[in-house]
């Protein structure tokens, strides 16, 4: 499986600076035995004291807010993802206990909060950027720990979340025999907070779900994508350097207006499946204006400039961002065993997307299993032509001929075992056929010789295709064998004897013991 790796969702610090914690022991020898056990990393030690205090007095919240901060510095002691985040959120619990013991630590509790988000976001970022430039397994673990002691700070908080499952990503990548799978549960918890799930969130669990064999859980997230992404609104983001002033203008919808704001800015745009374009420009000399267009979750246009001004033109209805969504959904179908959903589907797409070589396959593949030769065929043959290095497209329009043929040769063979009956008849009663015997004699006859033409004809529009799919399959394999095998089987039956026995070898058979010949 592949996937597109999404843009990595860098979290920008506002000056903040680590500040030990304020507030008196109030005397209490256990307070001052667990800071002293802290400094010297004896963090269970430290703990226990804190307990103790705890125990003495259920309201102290200086003693909650201790042993928040023992557990998170206590987390540095693992890299494990998971166990890092517990401790964090374990540290969380410590605070919510001072906040319900004492409302005055609120201020206390906030900004340790905000200290300990900054600063694992911040190392998340820093792991994760030095692991992409190393390729490092263990730097993508460490940034997935951090990342997730910061989604334990603030739970509420999608984006390191999704950082996480980011870096988890990464580092099964880098990992050898390592399963993708195993980010499922990231993922899940990042969809659980989102209130606007990214693109590529969407494509990247879907496809896990298919890789782990959960077919129907991507059918259902999949199907929730699609409706969320077709109702999202066209929009333009602006970034870059945060804090830059930008103006310009905007076409879309028919329509001009002029924009201004600073960075990072939205606009939203009423343009459906319009076009868009714009022109924009920074009202400081340093600095970068990054602009992108949004268009059903995804990012069509996206430009950046240090000087000089920003453009950018786009045909909304010439864009399919949700096309590869779709095509996982029929594929998702396809194995879940939804047979007649995928095909309704793949009709549908089909007619929004005529020139997709890959649906048409898959569709023409899924009439050919369901033994709907004609329509297979149309499908099939609009797949070589857009698609002509497709082996497997050339196979399957072969074998939608020649099985189109055996239906014929099945009726065939029926017509035939009725003019048997009529003579065997005629001749068990020792008598000569009667006028309306004679008569139905004629028309089977007719009815055979069309079948046989067109028995002939179908096996014969069936060798080009197989003859392409066995040239273009590797020289060993099976499935160059099964190529050979329905190339003999459409000579013999065209009575081209000659150009049989030449594909007998590669077939594993021998034509003159074939069956029917």
């Amino acid at each position: 499986m592949t996937i597109h790796r999404s843009v990595f969702v860098s979290v920008l610090l506002g000056g903040l600076v680590l500040a030990s914690l304020s507030g008196c022991s109030g005397g209490n020898p256990q307070m001052s035995a667990a800071k002293d056990a802290r400094e010297q990393e004896r963090f269970d030690q430290a703990l226990a004291r804190v307990d103790s205090a705890l125990a003495q007095d259920s309201t102290n919240g200086d003693a909650y807010l201790l042993k928040a901060d023992i557990l998170r510095r206590q987390a540095d002691s693992t890299m494990a993802p998971d166990v890092y985040r517990e401790f964090y959120q374990k540290a969380r619990a410590a605070e919510e206990e001072a906040l319900e013991a004492r409302a005055d630590v609120r201020g206390k509790v906030k900004n340790q909060r905000r200290i300990a988000y900054a600063t694992q976001s911040k190392r998340g970022s820093d792991a994760f950027h030095r692991a992409r430039k190393a390729s490092d397994p263990l730097l993508y673990r460490q940034a997935a720990a951090h990342f997730g002691a910061a989604a334990a700070t603030y739970p509420d908080s999608a984006g390191v979340v999704l950082n996480q499952a980011y870096a988890l990503l990464n580092r099964a990548q880098n990992r050898e025999g390592r399963s993708m799978t195993t980010v499922i549960p990231a993922l899940e918890r990042y969809f659980d907070t989102a209130q606007a799930p990214e693109k590529n969130a969407y494509d990247i669990l879907s496809a896990l779900y298919l890789q782990g064999d959960q077919a129907q859980k991507a059918i259902d997230l999949l199907e929730s994508a699609r409706e969320n992404l077709s109702q999202r609104p066209t929009h333009l983001r602006f970034g870059g350097t945060r804090g830059l002033k930008y103006a310009g203008t905007v076409e879309a919808g028919g329509t001009s207006r002029s924009v201004e704001g600073t960075t990072p800015g939205r606009v939203e745009l009423d343009a459906a499946d319009d076009a868009v374009s714009g022109t924009f420009s920074k009202k400081q000399k340093k600095g970068q204006l990054r602009v992108r267009l949004f268009y059903k979750g995804a990012a069509v246009a996206d430009t950046t400039v240090a000087s000089g001004k920003a453009s950018l033109s786009v045909n909304l209805s010439q864009q399919t961002p949700l096309a590869e969504l779709e095509g996982r959904l029929l594929n998702a179908y396809n194995q879940a065993g939804q047979t007649d959903k995928a095909m309704a589907e793949y009709e549908e797409q089909i007619g929004k997307n005529p020139n997709n070589a890959t649906y048409r396959y898959n569709y023409g593949s899924m009439l050919l299993q369901a033994d709907r030769y004609e329509a297979a065929i149309e499908q099939l043959q609009t797949a070589v032509e857009l698609a002509p290095d497709n082996v497997k497209a050339h196979y399957n329009l072969g074998a939608a001929y020649s099985n189109k043929a055996r239906k014929v040769q099945k009726q065939l063979a029926s017509v035939e075992d009725s003019l048997r009956a009529i003579s065997e008849k005629a001749m068990a009663e020792n008598r000569e056929p009667t006028d309306e015997e004679r008569q139905t004699v004629n028309e089977l006859d007719r009815e055979k010789k069309e079948l046989r033409e067109q028995k002939e004809s179908l096996f014969e529009k069936a060798i080009p295709p197989l003859n392409k799919a066995r040239k273009m399959a590797e020289a060993e394999g099976s499935f160059r064998k099964d190529a050979c095998t329905a190339l003999v089987t459409a000579y013999v039956q065209t009575s081209q004897l000659s150009k049989a026995k030449k594909y007998e070898d590669c077939a594993g058979m021998q034509v003159g013991r074939r069956e029917g010949n």
